[in-house]
């Protein structure tokens, strides 16, 4: 099948679109993001096998250390485990992917390259052991692999086409393992562009014009000048900016808390804020509160008529996030914070 992929004379894209079928472990993926990531900063047709593993370890960091999905069999693989480590964690989410690609090529640099990968090269060329009519994706090299012509064309002619084809297949493969937890692009590798939290600040700040508010960590109020917004549950965990999630804080507490997991005592305190913000907006909600509001309702599944009873909205957090705290803990989220 060509779902996605164009047609192009002399090369088989019925191979191509066979590249991930029966995939049992993360690695085809990797290794084929790896040369698309290479061709996105320079087409050459050569690859060296320490650009690919750089490129592999960079693509595989984001999910399995930021997001702590379960990234399949090569998560328990000794060398690829051992370069994630040494790339570091991210638990204040401050680690750049400048800095990651830094990292991974530093380390990269005293690794065996080819060892690492094995025989990826050649599995991935599976598909097209049967085609004696068309070269198959590239040679493999003593250090590095060459793209033959016709489909070094058609990767960098077609190459916004191509990624998106294979980053739909990444995530369904992911999502395939990572059955208790909703897995987005977001939680695969960094968004391309972040969307700032200005409009959920005005609307915690339309609240905080008619009340203080307590920091839920501190109990101490939170001033404007001093205002950042914490997700409850670390973002790099729910991959969304939803209102029902965040918490005004000062700036000190949200860099410290980082993707940590607070105790579940501080869901109590979550929700008495949201209900005092709830009933301070709702009285003369504009489109941009009722866009926030409208988030309880859809997300925590609350009645549009409930929003402002105490009882039932801590009724749909416990529902909701109780469960997801639990996820997140076992998938790895430091817990028990502060």
């Amino acid at each position: 099948m060509t779902i996605g992929l164009p047609a192009q004379e002399g090369v088989d894209v019925d191979c191509l679109a066979q590249l991930f079928r029966n995939c049992t472990q993360s690695y085809k993926f990797l290794f084929f993001r790896g040369i698309l990531a290479t061709l996105h900063k320079n087409s050459r047709d050569h690859i060296r096998f320490d650009e690919l593993l750089a490129e592999m370890i960079v693509a595989s960091w984001w999910p399995a250390v930021v997001s702590r999905l379960s990234i399949g069999n090569a998560a328990d693989n000794d060398t690829l485990t051992a370069l994630l480590h040494t790339v570091g964690d991210s638990l204040h989410e401050k680690l750049s992917m400048r800095e990651v690609h830094e990292l991974a090529r530093f380390w990269v640099r005293r690794e065996r390259s080819r060892g690492s990968l094995r025989y990826v090269p050649e599995a991935l060329l599976s598909p097209w052991k049967k085609d004696v009519q068309h070269p198959p994706l590239y040679r493999v090299r003593s250090d590095g692999i060459e793209l033959y012509e016709s489909w070094h064309s058609y990767l960098v002619a077609n190459l916004p086409i191509v990624s998106g084809w294979a980053d739909s297949a990444w995530l369904a493969w992911m999502q395939a393992r990572n059955p208790n937890v909703p897995v987005s692009m977001e939680k695969l590798c960094p968004p391309s562009r972040r969307m700032g939290l200005a409009l959920e600040r005005k609307f915690f700040l339309k609240a905080m014009s008619a009340m203080p508010l307590e920091c839920i960590y501190t109990q101490e109020l939170v001033g404007e000048g001093d205002l950042s917004l914490d997700h409850f549950l670390p973002r790099s965990f729910v991959g969304h900016d939803r209102i029902w999630n965040l918490v005004p804080v000062a700036k000190s507490i949200n860099s410290a808390k980082g993707a940590r997991l607070p105790r579940s005592e501080y869901l109590d305190r979550l929700v008495l804020v949201h209900h005092r913000v709830i009933n301070a907006v709702l009285p003369a909600a504009g489109s941009a509160d009722r866009t926030f509001l409208d988030q309880y309702c859809t997300d925590l599944r609350v009645p549009r008529a409930q929003l402002s009873d105490e009882r039932v909205l801590c009724d749909a957090y416990r529902g909701v996030v109780l469960p997801m705290m639990a996820i997140a803990k076992r998938m790895g989220f430091p817990a028990g914070w502060p």
